[in-house]
C-alpha cells in the first residue's frame, strides 16, 4: 500500500478547478456533481478527490451537498469561459 501523498501532477484537474463529476457510483441523489476541486488525498492506498459541490446542485435544506469525495476517473473539467 502506497503511502506516498498523490499530487495534482499526475491529472488533467487542479486544486480550484470547476469540474463535473461522474456521481453514479456516489451516495446521494444525484448522477453527477458539479463543483471546485477542494483537495486530493489518499486514503486505504486509494486515491480521493474532494469536490465542493456548487450552491444550485441540490434543493434548499437538503441533508446532501457540501463535499463529495470521489475517484480521480470520476472527474470531468469543465471548460472556463
Amino acid at each position: 500500500m502506497s503511502t506516498i501523498a498523490p499530487s495534482f501532477e499526475e491529472y488533467d484537474f487542479d486544486r480550484g478547478d470547476h469540474v463535473r463529476t461522474d456521481w453514479t457510483h456516489g451516495d446521494g441523489p444525484l448522477d453527477e456533481v458539479v463543483g471546485t476541486v477542494a483537495q486530493i488525498s489518499r486514503s486505504g492506498g486509494n486515491v480521493i478527490v474532494s469536490v465542493e459541490a456548487d450552491d444550485d446542485q441540490y434543493p434548499e435544506h437538503s441533508i446532501y451537498g457540501g463535499t463529495h469525495d470521489c475517484a480521480p476517473e470520476w472527474v470531468e473539467t469543465i471548460e472556463q469561459s
